[in-house]
């Protein structure tokens, strides 16, 4: 049976045999702050109030928190690219461990299935004194989050000036040879235009990846699809427009790979390079058996699976408000909120096999309306204490005998 305090000690270590809360302790009492619709540390104080005669859970103040969470902080490594632009990297190789652990050992993934990688960075907006000037005209981090059916299983947080495609390949391969170290197998990967390097595709291609990677639309690129002459009408995201695919050499070399195209008609002025008309887009596919329209209807699924549950990690598990004055500590608060995400979507997975008001696309407003604001009242029949609950939903699925 799993164990989730047994897991987290695997991966991140105990503490001291004096210390009365444990890692797993102050992770789940994030998910609960994050349960009750609480968006601060000193949200505890409320948890410890209403709990308090709770006998088997105990929570501890946001001081104790913070103490502990100083024991986790890993330092920022900083490092100089050839432009000269100094990059601050943070992340902790036993959270990362842990985000896959989990993933496999609450059955979220399993063995016994081939999975799609996503890629994105997701931009953190806040006003702490190391964040930097992002590409979004804000102050924040820029964390580059590898994730698997919306599930992160791999995280690297970055100063807001450092692109999405700095060192975007070393990330990958650690998230890849991680999964596998957990019998998770990755057969296809998605990614934006950040990840259109050649570095990367010869991973992919190395290790039988097939990926699909938007292509930067280069001067000889654009030439090479105006020159196209075989354009099919299809529907796209309901709008019309025309999709085809041609081979081309990237990175200077001479070894061609398929890129799968669509245009449509540009709206408006004409800019220099839309001389035809038609407005390009493309992605990059080692995907030879689909075609052209399910190759995009492919890559654009992307934006549900890769990139939606950035929305649920801002305004659900507080990533919109960072509770430190710095990015060392940060890194392990959304690291910490990355298992609460976790074991919010291992919960919905067992409700949602119970009772059909639940759904694994359930968000964590709605699930705290269902269950935390339930009103509920202890009452005694039949010489027992019996829980009931003012609703006309059945519970009883989920009730434990």
């Amino acid at each position: 049976m799993f164990k989730f305090a047994n897991t987290v000690s695997a991966e991140l270590g105990s503490r001291s045999a004096l210390a009365r809360y444990s890692y797993a302790d102050l992770i789940k009492q994030l998910f609960y702050i994050c349960c009750i619709g609480g968006d601060t540390l000193d949200e505890s104080h409320t948890l410890q109030h209403q709990m308090q005669d709770h006998p088997h859970l105990r929570f501890a103040s946001p001081d104790t928190i913070e103490y502990a969470f100083q024991q986790l902080r890993q330092k920022s490594k900083t490092e100089v690219a050839a432009s000269g632009r100094h990059h601050i990297i943070n992340e902790h190789k036993g959270f990362n461990k842990l985000l896959v652990s989990l993933c496999s050992k609450t059955g979220l993934l399993a063995s016994s299935e081939n999975y799609t990688m996503d890629s994105d960075g997701h931009v953190v907006k806040n006003t702490k004194n190391d964040n930097a000037f992002t590409y979004k005209k804000s102050e924040g981090y820029y964390p580059v989050i590898c994730s698997i059916n919306k599930l992160p299983v791999y995280m690297q947080n970055r100063n807001g000036n450092t692109p999405e495609s700095y060192n975007q390949t070393a990330i990958i391969q650690a998230a890849v040879e991680e999964c596998r170290c957990h019998n998770i197998t990755i057969n296809r990967f998605r990614a934006d235009a950040g990840c259109y390097e050649k570095k990367l595709v010869e991973y992919l291609e190395q290790q039988s990846i097939i990926y699909y990677i938007r292509a930067e639309m280069s001067t000889g690129l654009l030439t090479a699809l105006q020159d196209e002459t075989e354009w099919k009408d299809a529907i796209l995201n309901y709008q019309k427009v025309q999709v085809s695919s041609i081979e081309y050499s990237l990175f200077g070399r001479h070894q061609t790979r398929r890129i799968v195209a669509y245009r449509k008609k540009a709206d408006g002025q004409l800019q220099l390079h839309q001389s035809d008309g038609y407005h390009y887009h493309a992605v990059l596919t080692s995907d030879y058996a689909l075609d052209e329209l399910n190759v995009l209807s492919f890559y654009n699924q992307r934006g549900c699976q890769g990139e939606h549950h950035f929305k649920e990690l801002d305004y659900d598990f507080n990533w919109n408000k960072l509770p430190f004055d710095n990015m060392e500590m940060n890194t392990i608060y959304m690291y910490a909120t990355l298992i609460g995400y976790l074991l919010f979507n291992a919960c919905k997975k067992v409700f949602a096999e119970k009772v059909n008001f639940v759904t694994p696309a359930m968000r964590l407003k709605s699930f705290i309306l269902h269950f935390i604001t339930l009103p509920a009242k202890w009452i005694i029949t039949a010489r027992r204490y019996v829980l009931k609950l003012f609703t006309q939903k059945d519970y009883s699925a989920l009730c434990c005998t």
